[in-house]
């Protein structure tokens, strides 16, 4: 599965690493992605997050990408791979506890720059 890239266009930007996370808010589920674009090398990450309140109708969700510096994505790496159990939302290891209480609405916490934001395009 891939998705098109923010910096080149091409259809190579592929989820490198996800991290499940506690329902918060209205949200549902919560994924924290990390992004490398196989053409360009282009690297960010991104949030998932749905919601599936109230009636069939009304489930939403929001794939957006933010672009991120060398030394936020070498951050965020460290902290993703210190967990055992990146698909489990309860891991209670320190990374989950730690982004479980984070804001990922607008995620300028962990030095992502939001007016880049970007919406994931998957490409079929």
């Amino acid at each position: 599965m891939a998705f098109e890239c923010p910096a080149c266009g091409d259809p190579k930007l592929e989820i490198s690493f996800s991290l499940e996370l506690l329902p918060q808010g209205d949200d549902d589920e919560i994924t924290l992605e990390t992004l490398k674009c196989a053409g360009c090398g282009f690297y960010g990450v991104a949030v998932y997050r749905e919601s599936r309140h109230g009636s069939l109708s009304s489930e939403s969700w929001r794939h957006q990408g933010y672009p991120v510096d060398d030394e936020t994505l070498e951050r965020l790496y460290e902290a993703l791979l210190l967990c055992p159990k990146p698909r489990d939302r309860r891991c209670n290891c320190p990374t989950h506890v730690a982004f479980a209480q984070q804001n990922w609405v607008n995620p300028v916490h962990v030095g992502i720059d939001t007016a880049q934001r970007f919406e994931m395009r998957l490409v079929t």
